[in-house]
């Protein structure tokens, strides 16, 4: 049940306990803050040290005042806190704020600290914000609840940040280029909210069709950029981040890639960082864009922000320098998008109005004394083309260059043209009051024309991914499921307090759902060997099989391609000799594709699937391709495709990999005892798909 945080955001009164008449304090700040943001509901300061904060009657204790507030801002030492929370309880107050550090983020006493308010808050239903952050702003219903600096305009851009730092970062950089913000929050600890409640708070706001952009210029799309440095709910994440993303571009930068970034997040802010291919996989499910740097997310953030996405992926360049607009060409087609093409008049035009030696193919080259006239005449052009679906504009300055009247040019085209237009003036001192105007127009410019390409490509895979299924829907099978077998061989071996399954155990637990595996048995000796090659046909394979004992292959516990008597012979007097397992024959699946379909199960978004190079191939091949689960038959060849082994599978039948893929994925999904599943290979031949090695981990107790 989403939580309502209504009056979280939209407060007609807010109480600052711990308000200060010490300037520096963070209480202090806080409460000056709210008055500087014309917050217009009643400010209530708690201090009992004082009658009087910046001009507003103070209250000793929460008890003491007036009313119930709708938002209660804790901004007093961390010791103190679980008893002012439980004063926020008796009086009814709904939201609240803890700034203080000091709690999880500092060790074990601090996270005993924090689980006291996380049980005061859940027993009284408190929407609580932090510990440990920098608080929020909402610039639609003005309130600025930080002890950071404020964002001086509106906008339609919405952040959540884990840091408290990088928000501070993030404002001052708002400010610089006069970027606006609609909402901005901080989680700090999350002890009770997290980002997956902002989500779907601002999916609810979206869906009022009273919202509109507060300011002419800025885009229709109302993104949200995100700095996580853990996920606190990952499938809620997902499904949130699956339905916002349908309709609004969703940026995260998460780091923890590494495990030493890992162990430094656990000691600011107490996050438990996720294994890194599995977010990325998560996140291009949900279709949020994962930045790979600050660059980028700050990049991201104004481009969305004051542009459309383009209709399509063509561009056109216009440069007043070769040089640049050829690197330019390289990016374009390097990052998934094309040049736009120009029509035999359009060429006469531009060759009308440039000079001899200008270019007039995409990029465009209207030379290095290009006046702001010559930018105007070729852009206006071009943009009329219906091939170009966004403009790059490039300036170098040169002594001549008309830097701010053509931005100027640049600002009134925007008006006039629904295209987005793009600019990159490249320089340093030379180019800032060109940039300025190009700020002021809400035209986002970038330093280097690779970072507006890289932009403008990413708001081309938004624009595709609002086009296409999601492949979260309920999978397809070839026929209906039926897991009674399934359980019966997993409640057998739970009850053994078995950690793993025996092969044999392991190949009838995925047979038992219709995945296709070649014959097999264990065998005692000799004789029943030979009846199985027999009955069954040469080549064969030869293994041992524990359920202590997951790689066979590292041991030499595996011998395939036995084509003959001797050999079958030969080969299980050594495995006698030197195994005590039981020995498991099989009939050996020639001419075919060596891949690994496995399930394994992240400890924040829950079952991942996998799929890949494997057997001999897995050695070649760094092929590693994830999807949380549940998968259909979309998501599966999505997953294929994404391989490097699916060149290979060509002449495979696709559809009945596509059906194992989802088999297996639902049977890891029906049964929480799986811990981890695969098979590894499958074999993939001209008309079949075999299961041939499967090992299956459970989770006993």
């Amino acid at each position: 049940m989403p939580r309502d945080l209504s009056t979280f955001f939209y407060p007609t009164s807010v109480a600052v306990i711990g308000a200060s008449r010490s300037p520096q304090k963070v209480g202090a700040i806080t409460l000056k803050n709210i008055q500087n943001s014309k917050f217009k509901g009643r400010i209530y300061p708690v201090n009992p040290n004082a009658e009087e904060v910046n001009s507003l009657k103070c209250y000793k204790s929460i008890k003491n005042l007036p009313e119930t507030p709708e938002l209660a801002i804790i901004a007093i030492p961390a010791p103190l806190v679980p008893k002012i929370l439980k004063e926020c309880a008796d009086k009814q107050i709904n939201n609240v704020i803890i700034l203080a550090a000091g709690f999880k983020e500092t060790g074990s006493e601090g996270g005993k600290l924090e689980n006291e308010l996380i049980n005061i808050a859940s027993k009284h239903n408190i929407n609580l914000l932090g510990p440990n952050c920098l608080g929020f702003i909402n610039t639609i219903h003005p309130i600025n609840a930080t002890f950071g600096a404020t964002v001086a305009r509106k906008g339609n851009l919405r952040f959540i940040s884990q840091s408290g730092a990088v928000a501070a970062s993030i404002f001052d950089w708002c400010n610089s280029i006069e970027l606006g913000i609609s909402q901005f929050v901080t989680l700090g600890n999350k002890a009770v909210l997290n980002e997956s409640d902002f989500l779907s708070h601002f999916e609810k706001e979206y869906q009022n069709t009273s919202y509109t952009p507060p300011q002419e210029g800025m885009s229709e799309e109302s993104p949200i950029g995100m700095y996580l440095e853990s996920i606190s709910d990952g499938k809620e994440f997902l499904k949130t981040s699956c339905r916002l993303s349908k309709t609004r571009p969703l940026f995260i930068l998460k780091p923890g890639k590494t495990k030493e970034a890992a162990q430094a997040m656990l000691s600011h802010t107490g996050a438990l960082a996720g294994e890194d291919s599995v977010l990325s996989a998560v996140l291009e499910q949900a279709g949020v864009i994962q930045c790979k740097t600050i660059e980028d997310f700050f990049d991201l953030a104004k481009a969305f922000s004051w542009e459309n996405v383009p209709n399509g992926p063509s561009i056109a360049i216009i440069s007043n320098a070769g040089g640049p607009a050829v690197i330019s060409a390289d990016a374009v087609l390097s990052a998934g998008l094309a040049l736009s093409e120009f029509n035999e008049p359009t060429k006469k035009v531009l060759t009308k109005i440039l000079p001899r030696s200008a270019g007039i193919l995409n990029p465009v080259d209207i030379l290095g004394d290009a006046l702001a006239n010559r930018y105007r005449k070729a852009s206006e052009t071009v943009m009329k083309l219906n091939s170009v679906n966004a403009l790059l504009v490039i300036l170098t300055p040169q002594i001549m260059t008309e830097i701010e009247k053509t931005a100027e040019f640049i600002g009134e085209l925007s008006k006039q043209y629904k295209k987005p237009i793009f600019c990159s003036f490249i320089g340093g001192k030379l180019i800032y009051e060109g940039e300025k105007v190009l700020n002021k127009y809400k035209i986002p410019s970038f330093r280097f024309p690779e970072r507006a390409i890289y932009a403008i490509s990413e708001m081309w895979k938004f624009k595709k991914r609002k086009l296409e299924a999601s492949p979260l829907k309920e999978a397809n099978y070839a026929g209906e499921l039926n897991f009674e077998k399934a359980e019966k061989i997993l409640r057998k071996a739970i009850n053994e307090k078995q950690q793993s399954l025996d092969n044999i155990s392991a190949n009838n637990l995925i047979a038992s759902i219709g995945i296709p595996t070649p014959p097999t048995k264990f065998i005692k000796d000799e004789k029943e060997a030979l009846v199985f090659a027999k009955e069954n046909g040469w080549p064969v394979a030869l293994k041992i099989s524990s359920p202590n004992l997951l790689h066979k292959k590292k041991v030499g516990g595996v011998a395939t391609g036995i084509a003959n008597e001797k050999q079958l012979l030969e080969t299980l007097t050594k495995l006698q000799t030197h195994f005590e397992d039981k020995i498991q024959i099989q009939k050996c699946v020639q001419n075919g594709t060596e891949l690994l379909v496995g399930v394994k199960t992240d400890a924040i978004f829950g079952k991942v699937l996998l799929f890949g190079a494997g057997g001999t191939y897995a050695e070649l091949f760094d092929d590693k391709n994830l999807c949380l689960l549940p998968i259909n038959n979309l998501g599966a060849k999505r997953l294929m495709e994404k391989s490097k082994i699916y060149k290979f599978l060509q002449d495979a039948k696709l559809e009945k990999l596509q059906d194992l893929i989802i088999r297996l994925g639902a049977l890891a999904q029906e049964f929480s005892e799986i811990s981890e599943i695969e098979i590894n290979p499958v074999i993939a031949t001209l008309n079949e798909v075999w299961a041939v090695d499967s090992k299956t981990l459970l989770r006993c107790g």
